[in-house]
């Protein structure tokens, strides 16, 4: 029997990996609706304007690709259309990522306290008083990385083995991008600070790297795959701005496919995110049996139900 995933028990189970990509669609077959009114709700906005910057950078660059060839003036290289949309784009981004993330790890979290299909409301009260800890979370990064780089800059000031340089520092940065995988997951569902919840996604991987690495890998080519439908109106745009095809030359439809577009990798990305979800849950349960705990607690906490039987009752008075 499938599970319905409104219940916190339903989340917190050890799984193989086989069993945390199924849950992963069976979580979706089971709250397409609900998750899909929330996801519309929170990200649409945001991805539609993804979208837009999008179209004005593609279509930037495919009508400089209908025009003759001959010199360019500086002028026409990048325009402000091309900044306006990579601005757009940028900004579009970002805010449309951190609403997915609160969006699917909220809607996750109002389960696991409430054990009822959330509504809108509910997910929004969570993102609500958690943005401001993602927001943090990505200026820690975002400090970090600058920290990183600096010091990779100065390194490489000082040598001139950039090759092997590359081949230490890549593997290097794979090795904490997966780990920071969980850090977002951690920031939702538990209460710790920035630095703590940073610690706790390094804590969960040890031992695991490599199945968290798997899941990362096969729900992403997953993903990509279902994206690949929504680039597809795209390539009719391209080859009527370069055929100049009446109607498929436009620049307002070549916006529209870029919206689609956005709107495809941002809803298709809650397939990712969930799977990461579990794999957290998984590795809370392998290292602290937190969901366990939960039900041998629970024992005797509900009522004793009451035998009964529609043969023998005491009230019967039998038939003569």
């Amino acid at each position: 029997m499938k599970s319905t995933f409104t219940t916190a028990a339903a989340f917190r189970q050890e799984r193989d990996f086989g069993n945390k990509i199924a849950a992963t669609f069976e979580c979706i077959t089971a709250h397409w609706r609900p998750l899909g009114k929330c996801l519309v709700y929170f990200v649409l906005p945001a991805a539609l304007l993804m979208g837009v910057g999008l179209g004005l950078i593609t279509n930037f660059a495919l009508n400089s690709m209908g025009k003759p060839y001959g010199p360019v003036a500086p002028g026409e290289l990048f325009n402000a259309s091309y900044f306006s949309g990579m601005g757009i784009t940028m900004l579009g981004g970002m805010l449309a990522g951190v609403m997915l993330m609160g969006t699917v790890y909220g809607y996750v979290r109002v389960i696991l306290t409430a054990e009822a299909v959330p509504a809108p409301a509910a997910v929004w009260q969570v993102i609500k008083g958690r943005l401001g800890r993602m927001l943090g979370a990505f200026g820690l990064l975002f400090g970090l990385y600058l920290l990183v780089m600096l010091a990779l800059t100065s390194l490489m000031a000082i040598t001139s083995f950039f090759g092997l340089l590359f081949l230490v520092i890549f593997p290097l940065f794979l090795y904490v991008m997966v780990p920071l995988t969980l850090y977002f997951p951690i920031l939702w569902l538990e209460d710790d600070n920035l630095w703590q919840s940073l610690r706790r996604s390094f804590y969960l991987v040890q031992g695991k790297w490599w199945s968290t690495f798997g899941l990362i890998m096969v729900t992403s080519m997953i993903q990509m795959m279902l994206c690949f439908i929504f680039i597809l109106p795209q390539y009719a745009v391209m080859v009527g701005k370069m055929l100049n095809v009446p109607g498929l030359d436009s620049d307002a439809l070549g916006i529209a496919t870029q919206c689609l577009y956005a709107l495809g990798i941002m809803f298709t990305a809650a397939i990712p995110l969930l799977a990461v979800a579990f794999q957290y849950f998984n590795l809370v349960e392998r290292k602290e049996g937190l969901g366990l705990r939960s039900l041998i607690g629970s024992i005797g906490q509900s009522p004793t139900p009451l035998a009964y039987n529609q043969t023998y009752r005491a009230d019967e008075e039998g038939e003569y």
